[in-house]
């Protein structure tokens, strides 16, 4: 994570970085690295370290690594309102909101986000806000426009983003628990949009104590978002007592990795669950990257239509188009171009929303005979930054089996991962699914597991 913002709305300088992590009581931690930046960086830095200070957060000074550390979370920590982080798409009237683009540099919402305001209602004290991919385009965190953010366990690598799979991914490589709620539970109201259809808002955090207890309070009916009225109709399901788990998965995992799994799978298996194989259909293993490309972007182009300098935005006197390609990133204007085609295709949009489609009915299918659908989070540690592919071809070539977050996704279910072990001194994850509304039974082994 990387900070942008002091205190009142102004910018940190880049280089500044807020990295998670945890002391050796285990509790939840950011460090606030300097590194060699010089004495105008160090000023900021105390300045947002009082800041923390002065909230309430108990600070250290590391003299010999050159770092603040504030833990943001210890055992008094409900006593004292616990400290939180949002993403900076969410509208805040405490800090300005760029969606980490240089296009809303000035902006300075009226209001805050529904669910910031849910949180302050019950004393949850707002620290600060973290970078995101530019409008959530990217899924790396390379691609904000204060600078990329790297892996709290290893600077080489990514730590994951903030695009199709966001929350579950950045959880899996950074080694929280991070949580999709189901499509609609939880108002987006104030939350700048990336893809309707897709785009929830979701937790991270170190325990999933931690996550039941944002979720209760977030997970509220919202007029301004009325899918939060239409989807709190009682949802009855029947326990089924069985969880399916992908055959053939583990040939693409690396025996550590394959090892950690089954472990977890046999943790499962001593907790009374039966274990049961199934196998995903072809044309939806290959074709669900590319279905997700094509409905993001294309939804994409909408959502941005408003970034005129107009409304929003620089007020220059130059045309929208210089705008838009002075002061957008290139993996937003990528996705603004894939988009355009895609619309202007209608023949190849009309497919992706009938593999959606069909995805959608796949899934809840196999959840009306299971419980739950686990596997693997992601089928390798976090990647090194610089061998990732930013190209078309490249954001289209991930295997299938590392792309299998997108089902709840596509079908708009709740859906976890939780850390499970360490390969090469990366943490790796697993991913609990069920069917939509069993958002509280995800909880519940999650926790389960975790113990």
């Amino acid at each position: 994570m990387s900070a942008k913002y002091l205190p009142g709305g102004k910018k940190a300088n880049e280089g500044i970085n807020f990295v998670p992590g945890t002391d050796e009581k285990g509790f939840l931690i950011m460090k606030v690295e300097s590194g060699n930046y010089g004495k105008k960086v160090s000023q900021s830095i105390r300045k947002v370290v009082k800041y923390l200070a002065d909230d309430g957060h108990n600070l250290i000074l590391d003299e010999s690594k050159k770092y603040y550390t504030s833990i943001i979370s210890d055992k008094n920590a409900e006593k004292k309102g616990a400290g939180y982080f949002v993403k900076d798409n969410f509208w805040t009237q405490k800090f300005s909101t760029a969606a980490s683009s240089k296009f809303l540099d000035d902006f300075q919402p009226s209001q805050n986000a529904f669910v910031i305001e849910l949180l302050e209602k019950k004393k949850k004290k707002l620290v600060g806000k973290v970078v995101l991919d530019e409008f959530a385009c990217g899924g790396t965190g390379l691609h904000a426009a204060t600078g990329p953010i790297f892996n709290p366990y290893n600077p080489s690598c990514i730590v994951g983003g903030s695009s199709s799979d966001s929350i579950r991914r950045p959880a899996a490589y950074c080694g929280i628990v991070g949580f999709k709620p189901s499509y609609g539970l939880i108002s987006r109201s104030g939350v700048i949009s990336m893809a309707s259809s897709l785009d929830t808002v979701g937790i991270l955090a170190r325990e999933v104590q931690v996550i039941k207890s944002v979720f209760s309070i977030i997970s509220q009916p919202d007029l301004h978002d009325l899918l939060t009225v239409a989807k709190r109709k009682k949802i009855l399901s029947r326990p089924k007592n069985k969880i399916a788990v992908v055959a053939g998965i583990e040939k693409y995992l690396s025996s550590e990795l394959n090892n950690l799994y089954h472990k977890t799978i046999k943790k499962l298996e001593k907790a009374g669950y039966p274990i049961e194989k199934i196998t995903i259909p072809k044309n939806i293993r290959e074709h669900l990257q590319i279905t997700y490309l094509i409905l993001c972007s294309s939804e994409l182009i909408s959502h941005l239509n408003s970034l005129q300098g107009i409304t929003y935005g620089p007020h220059e006197n130059i045309a929208i188009t210089h705008k838009r390609s002075k002061y957008l990133g290139e993996i937003v204007k990528q996705r603004l171009l894939i988009g355009s085609y895609f619309l202007e295709n209608q023949e190849l949009f009309v497919k992706a929303q009938k593999m959606r489609y069909l995805v959608d009915k796949w899934v809840k299918k196999i959840l009306q005979n299971y419980d739950f659908l686990v596997f693997p989070s992601t089928n390798s540690t976090a990647p090194p930054a610089a061998n990732f592919n930013h190209s078309f071809a490249g954001l289209i070539s991930s295997h299938w089996s590392d792309n299998l977050l997108l089902l709840a996704n596509f079908a708009g279910l709740p859906s976890l991962s939780l850390p499970i072990g360490f390969v090469n001194d990366l943490p790796v994850s697993i991913n609990i699914n069920s069917s939509y509304g069993n958002d509280k039974k995800v909880l519940a082994l999650a926790e389960e597991l975790e113990k």
